[in-house]
């Protein structure tokens, strides 16, 4: 295949290992089993660009992208993996795509993976016509991912980071107040947090992946908690792997949510990238309208 590779080199995965070294073991893997690859190694603020001008290019096969799941994300948004499909390359810190599609994570076994890769079709879902390819949430998480943002623009590491902005979120306790309305009627909602799933996660310890991702289905879960302690006991039970039994989580499953806030401006997290979307929210999941490289032995995904 033609295969056009693209590198986030400001992908967490850079902070432990070479950069230069990596991405010449990533060309070289793909390069051995006879596909034609050209390489762009591209910054954040040239990321969204490269993208949208390797999904226009008719003459590539596929386009490989190697970052975290807010690179994927934008790779989507830049209209890949619509016609042409799209491979991915764990060089993130979390890597949840990755890990749902079965793939190693290491970078260059990765790649070695996806050289004998065949392309399949999963679910994407999506907020007000936004494409997101694994979740969304409201409440505290993009609460406290905007503040660990800030935080690593003052030169925070992006674990401790992370870690003080929880405790900042923990001491303040953001509520969202918000009406779903589902197939069987509307609720009433005072949360700490809410959010929407592509397909039905997996009931164990984080990191998590998805049980499928072509069941055509979205999965809302609403914590249950009034209080701090009871939010604690509901993190607790997520770290012990049994979160999805917890009476702390009211869990729905729909084709189709509108999510309405009293707020005119609502902030959502899609695949841990934060943005800022008009109400009422309208999720949707578009079955098979994701075209990805899959291992051969997980096609059945």
């Amino acid at each position: 295949m033609r295969l056009a590779l693209v590198i986030n080199r400001s992908a967490g995965s850079f902070r432990t290992l070479p950069l230069d070294a990596t991405i010449a073991a990533i060309t070289a893997a793909l390069t051995e089993s006879g596909h034609s690859v050209e390489t762009h190694l591209v910054g954040r603020r040239e990321l969204a660009q490269t993208l949208s001008a390797m999904a226009g290019r008719d003459e590539l096969d596929a386009v490989v992208v190697g970052g975290g799941d807010g690179t994927i994300l934008t790779a989507v948004l830049a209209g890949l993996g619509r016609t042409k499909p799209l491979g991915i390359l764990p060089l993130g810190s979390l890597n949840l795509f990755a890990r749902d599609l079965g793939l190693p994570l290491d970078p260059t076994q990765a790649a070695r993976v996806l050289s004998a890769a065949q392309a399949t079709r999963i679910d994407l879902a999506e907020v007000n016509g936004l494409p997101f390819a694994i979740w969304a949430s409201m409440g505290m998480h993009p609460w406290i991912v905007r503040r660990r943002d800030h935080l690593q623009r003052d030169g925070m590491r992006k674990w401790r980071a992370m870690v003080l902005a929880a405790l900042r979120a923990f001491r303040r306790y953001p509520m969202v107040d918000v009406t779903l309305e589902l197939m069987d009627g509307s609720l009433a909602v005072r949360t700490p947090m809410l959010f929407i799933t592509n397909n039905a996660w997996k009931d164990q310890k984080p990191p998590l992946s998805r049980e499928a991702l072509d069941t055509g289905t979205l999965v809302i879960h609403v914590a249950e908690c009034r209080g701090r302690l009871s939010l604690l006991w509901l993190v607790v039970e997520a770290f012990l792997g049994h979160w999805l039994a917890s009476r702390r989580l009211t869990t729905f499953t729909a084709k189709e949510v509108r999510v309405t806030s009293h707020k005119h401006r609502v902030m959502v997290s899609l695949d841990g990238e934060v943005t800022v979307l008009n109400s009422p929210l309208v999720f949707k999941v578009r079955p098979k309208a994701l075209n990805v490289l899959i291992p051969a032995r997980d096609r059945t995904l």
